[in-house]
């Protein structure tokens, strides 16, 4: 199984980390109630899952590592489609990349060439992968 495939492609880069999150969100229409005890009122939107990924570099693959991290740090208008491990099988959805790193490792001296370690992104969907 390929823990992560992005716009449907699995790169040939190690995921070295996985970090999975869910938030509910809620409505405007969440509050407390005025009766009392004050019950507090839900208006659930769904549940949101999304998750940190941190790539390494396999040896001898530095251009699909360069080529992945190129893009997925690129702005875009419309979400990537992802598709990740989630319990024992894959969820897959739209989703858009806020943020990541990376750090520079070394520069060859001899050749030029420039060798990152790992790099994180966070993955966040576009849309409520639960809803009631």
């Amino acid at each position: 199984m390929d823990f992560v495939k992005i716009n449907g492609v699995s790169y040939d880069v190690l995921v070295t980390e996985l970090t999975e999150s869910f938030n509910i969100l809620y409505t405007e229409n969440t509050g407390r109630s005025i009766a009392p005890g004050g019950r507090m009122i839900l208006d659930p939107i769904g549940t949101f899952y999304g998750h940190k990924v941190t790539f390494s570099r396999m040896i001898g693959h530095d251009e699909e590592f360069d080529a992945l991290f190129e893009y997925v740090s690129q702005p875009r208008y419309d979400g990537i489609p992802v598709e990740i491990i989630h319990g024992q099988t894959t969820l897959s959805y739209e989703a858009y990349i806020s943020n990541g790193e990376r750090k520079l490792l070394r520069v060859d001296p001899n050749t030029g060439k420039a060798y990152w370690d790992a790099f994180s992104v966070s993955i966040i969907p576009m849309e409520a992968q639960v809803t009631v």
